[in-house]
């Protein structure tokens, strides 16, 4: 049985949206690229609000200006290996990492930074399904 984490690391709630960060640009193409910069605004505010090292941030933002340049080149290459691209969520790996982001957000002083984590949770629920783990769920558990 997976062990969901009620509080997440910083760091793997840093590393989570970076690499959500690239998905969201590895399935854009030269013409019509991804936009990561939600995710991208995300990653700056978890570094902020968890006093995380400077070189997490960019490292992290290294990483997502590489993927926007393949991209943008069209090598069709990543900038993470095969096995972290779209990594499949469960729904209790998808309800940690946006409680991870409330709990982030409830960190940050500015109320502007605040919504900009919020809007990043309901993007990330809804790009990863939430709502439809949750009505699989329901009330009396995974249906099949």
């Amino acid at each position: 049985m997976t062990k969901y984490e009620r509080h997440p690391a910083p760091e793997k709630l840093l590393r989570q949206i970076t690499t959500e960060a690239v998905n969201l640009l590895a399935l854009g193409t030269p013409d019509k690229p991804g936009d990561a910069s939600l995710p991208e605004a995300g990653a700056t505010l978890i570094v902020k609000a968890w006093g995380l090292p400077q070189e997490l941030l960019d490292n992290s933002l290294a990483l997502i200006q590489r993927q926007r340049k393949l991209v943008g080149d069209g090598s069709g290459k990543a900038a993470l290996p095969d096995d972290q691209l779209l990594e499949p969520y469960d729904g209790g790996m998808i309800a940690e990492l946006v409680w991870g982001l409330f709990e982030t957000a409830i960190r940050l002083d500015g109320a502007e930074d605040r919504q900009t984590m919020y809007q990043l949770a309901l993007l990330l629920a809804d790009i990863l399904d939430f709502d439809e783990w949750i009505g699989q769920c329901g009330p009396d558990g995974p249906k099949n």
